[in-house]
């Protein structure tokens, strides 16, 4: 296989350890890194990653990262969890960025959830034209691709329904403990931290966005059209006042613990679940359901037959934790994808035109 060129653009908790699986891959090039603080530009990508010397240095320019020769981006900016398509969006800014990478003629990879489908979103249409247009103008491709959404909610329950004679419901669990997620703007995004009443609205505002894509994803794969996505939601009020380790404020009786479902309906009836139990702690909300020990993903089926598969993490072996293990494994997923998506034609692909991803760049060599 050809050695790939990659631009690493974004240098958070996942673009840190998609930026260890570059630089230790034998099939993969880094030639530039891209970050978004004074305090790591100018610093050696090893250095960053904690990796030997690369003698590529961090950067916040972008004219001279656009002009360098690379096959691919990955493409991983902190987001807000909102709708990119509204005006006036904290989201809207990545939109003119990734256009720019893809008229510069480099594929791109992308961990960012809202733009996995377009149909969830206001103004997805005019999103999907756009980015489209930039791909056919540069002669490039994008995907965008993680964990959840990305692979258990979608990729992982798609393949799962092929072995079912007959579906009445398929859903999917997360069951995560965001304490240590080091984004408090991301978390309250999502309803943490808020009065219990102001909840709705920021979940609505948040959720949808970022995880609707999914239900439409696996609504696409099975040949049928959603007539609606129902939003339900549930929050544990804070019995304490604390900070979290990752910089969250939490006071009492403000929102210390989510239980949200996103719902598909299809024909009046309840065909796809995404649901989602988020904690703050793993003492908060300690009657609502678990996987593992410290949590993980599930995927169900009823139907003929009933089918079921979890994936606990946190395991012995890993990093420790559910949520280092799903950052670990969204970055995985968006590296492992750099040689299908280099070698797809130019075009915005949504994942049920992509061909099956492997771990290409994780098998040892």
């Amino acid at each position: 296989m050809p050695t790939r060129r990659v631009v690493q653009w974004g240098t958070g908790a996942v673009g840190l350890r998609s930026l260890q699986f570059v630089l230790a891959s034998n099939d993969l090039e880094l030639v530039g890194v891209k970050c978004f603080t004074e305090a790591k530009e100018g610093k050696d990508a090893g250095h960053l990653a904690s990796r030997p010397s690369t003698n590529i240095l961090a950067t916040a320019d972008t004219d001279a990262l656009l002009a360098l020769d690379a096959d691919c981006v990955l493409f991983m900016p902190r987001d807000t969890f909102l709708d990119p398509t509204l005006p006036g969006s904290p989201s809207r800014p990545w939109v003119d960025e990734l256009v720019a990478i893809l008229e510069s003629g480099k594929n791109v990879v992308s961990p960012l959830q809202s733009a996995m489908h377009w149909r969830h979103l206001s103004a997805g249409a005019a999103l999907r034209d756009r980015l489209e247009a930039a791909c056919q103008r540069g002669g490039a491709s994008l995907f965008f691709t993680g964990l959840d959404p990305g692979f258990v909610s979608d990729c992982l329950a798609i393949t799962l329904s092929s072995a079912a004679g007959e579906i009445t419901q398929i859903r999917t669990t997360e069951v995560i403990n965001y304490a240590t997620y080091a984004a408090p703007s991301v978390l309250e995004s999502m309803g943490f931290g808020l009065k219990v009443e102001q909840l709705s609205s920021a979940a609505n505002d948040s959720l949808v966005p970022s995880w609707g894509c999914a239900l439409w994803l696996v609504s696409d794969a099975l040949g049928v059209e959603l007539d609606d996505i129902v939003l339900a939601t549930d929050a544990y009020p804070s019995p304490v006042d604390f900070t979290s380790p990752g910089g969250l404020h939490v006071a009492v009786g403000a929102v210390g613990a989510l239980q949200w479902s996103l719902t598909g309906m299809v024909g009046g009836q309840a065909r796809i679940v995404s649901h989602h139990v988020s904690r703050m702690g793993d003492d908060m909300a300690p009657d609502w359901p678990r996987i593992g020990e410290k949590g993980g993903y599930r995927v169900e089926i009823d139907g003929t037959p009933p089918l079921r598969a979890e994936l606990p993490l946190g395991l012995a072996g890993g990093t420790g934790t559910c949520l280092d293990d799903a950052i670990v494994m969204t970055a995985a997923r968006c590296v492992n994808a750099i040689n299908a998506v280099v070698e797809a034609p130019p075009g915005y692909h949504l994942l049920n035109a992509m061909r099956t991803i492997g771990g290409r760049h994780s098998l040892a060599r």
